[in-house]
């Protein structure tokens, strides 16, 4: 049920925000925004694939948040906040709880893949990555404005 409630906040997260990634300056606010939206695309397929009871989709959506939720670091430089951007300034405040988050992200999209590969449990895996996209956001994102 998780994953369903995630896929869902990303699928309209991602819809909601192009017309914002024009309004983003270049560089590394507009980026890491483009990034996010990359991973949502991913989290929605393996949200949908899940839903369908499909397996073959989890895998390669999962490496590919694995591979940007590795590049997200460096795009949250010290102080980059804009009006439009989501980033809470207690990312810069709570740097390490932040960090440690990402490198979860990581970890368990790769978990993600290696249950998808294996014959493991694809959904508590999914899950386990879900909830830390939620923690993440619910710390350090501003709520969607509705």
């Amino acid at each position: 049920m998780r994953w369903m409630v995630v896929a869902c906040l990303f699928g309209a997260a991602a819809w909601a925000h192009e017309t914002t990634k024009e309004a983003l300056p270049e560089g590394p606010i507009r980026e890491r925004h483009e990034l996010m939206e990359r991973v949502g695309k991913q989290a929605k397929i393996i949200g949908d694939a899940l839903k369908a009871g499909k397996v073959e989709p989890v895998a390669p959506a999962a490496a590919k948040i694995a591979d940007e939720a590795a590049k997200a670091l460096p795009l949250f430089p010290e102080g980059s906040t804009h009006p439009r951007s989501r980033a809470k300034p207690e990312i810069w405040q709570q740097w390490p709880e932040f960090e440690k988050l990402m490198g979860r992200l990581q970890a368990d999209a790769k978990a993600t893949v290696e249950a998808a590969q294996s014959g493991g449990d694809v959904r508590t895996a999914a899950n386990r990555m879900f909830g830390n996209c939620k923690s993440c956001h619910d710390r350090f994102r501003v709520p969607e404005k509705k």
